[in-house]
């Protein structure tokens, strides 16, 4: 999982930052950009931009805190908002410019606040990223400063902007929704794939057959199809589609963070070393109950997580280990 999880941080924070010291122009885009991605309001409602956001702006480079990160895939066609395809926990301390990512499995057999026992990705669609905040600090009792989610049109764009990714496609991949339109084809073998089949290709979970993947499988696909449009994604092309970025970032990244505060991770960030970046993931055992997939995350291993967030917390050093 360490790829995949480092471009996905590095990525959208070198574009940001490479904006904002490339001409006046492309800088007031750039604040334009923060703005648009930040949806931080204040008490009347209003998008806030002083310093009354989740995080103390003086405070937000010595003390460390979580975050919330998570792909949307929706259905605009259907009128559906969508589910959370991917999750991830961020442990953050910006003074030491360290980072720690958790994966949390789409499928994670949770209970949701005010709801039944369900899948993890169904908070999103009853109660959007609040509930979503909710279930993760209930479940894994962990107090959370924001959120950041990024709606998966934009990879399809990002990958489209790019030329394309080469990735390595392990089986046969077909499947059908008629209710969403949804349709699969892949082959195996080394390919260039567009946006909309390299979306296909980390969504991609179960064929036409009834054979299944899981959750675990698409994580390796993510950090493939990650991997190689980070590889895409050179000093020259950026400064040349930065506008493009720009746009997409607008439109397909949402944040709780106010634009003050995304400036001042972005700046605190710019230099960060991949290697002070940990990662590691729930892990848990899929199984099938009434007509639907979960996954059963032991107690040892939530407790297993929740020391890696204590030890993260007390001893931020960057030298010491947070992921096993």
């Amino acid at each position: 999982m360490k790829k995949w999880q480092k471009y996905f941080v590095i990525f959208i924070c070198f574009i940001l930052f490479t904006a904002s010291t490339y001409g006046i122009n492309l800088y007031r885009q750039y604040k334009a950009t923060l703005q648009a991605i930040s949806i931080a309001e204040n008490s009347d409602g209003d998008k806030d931009d002083s310093n009354d956001g989740n995080i103390e702006l003086e405070s937000l480079g010595k003390e460390p805190f979580a975050m919330l990160l998570y792909g949307i895939s929706a259905r605009k066609q259907l009128n559906d908002g969508g589910r959370s395809d991917t999750m991830m926990l961020a442990l953050i301390d910006a003074q030491q410019k360290k980072v720690s990512l958790i994966s949390i499995p789409r499928d994670s057999y949770v209970q949701i606040p005010g709801y039944r026992m369900n899948k993890i990705n169904a908070a999103y669609p009853l109660g959007g990223s609040k509930l979503m905040m909710e279930t993760v600090e209930s479940w894994l009792d962990i107090e959370l400063q924001g959120f950041v989610s990024v709606d998966f049109e934009g990879f399809i764009e990002l990958v489209d902007l790019m030329g394309g990714i080469e990735v390595e496609v392990t089986r046969k991949m077909e499947y059908d929704d008629p209710i969403d339109g949804t349709s699969i084809r892949l082959t195996p073998g080394k390919q260039v794939l567009d946006g909309k089949n390299a979306l296909d290709f980390v969504r991609f979970r179960q064929s036409n057959d009834g054979r299944h993947a899981s959750d675990y499988n698409r994580m390796e696909r993510q950090q493939q199809a990650l991997a190689a449009l980070a590889e895409k994604v050179t000093p020259f092309r950026v400064v040349t589609r930065l506008t493009d970025m720009m746009t997409i970032l607008s439109d397909n990244v949402k944040t709780s963070l106010t634009p003050k505060e995304l400036e001042t991770l972005i700046r605190v960030f710019a230099s960060f070393n991949p290697a002070n970046l940990e990662t590691t993931s729930l892990q848990g055992e899929g199984y099938y109950h009434n007509g639907a997939w979960y996954e059963k995350i032991p107690q040892g291993e939530i407790e297993r997580v929740q020391t890696i967030i204590k030890d993260f917390f007390d001893h931020p050093s960057v030298s010491d280990p947070v992921s096993q």
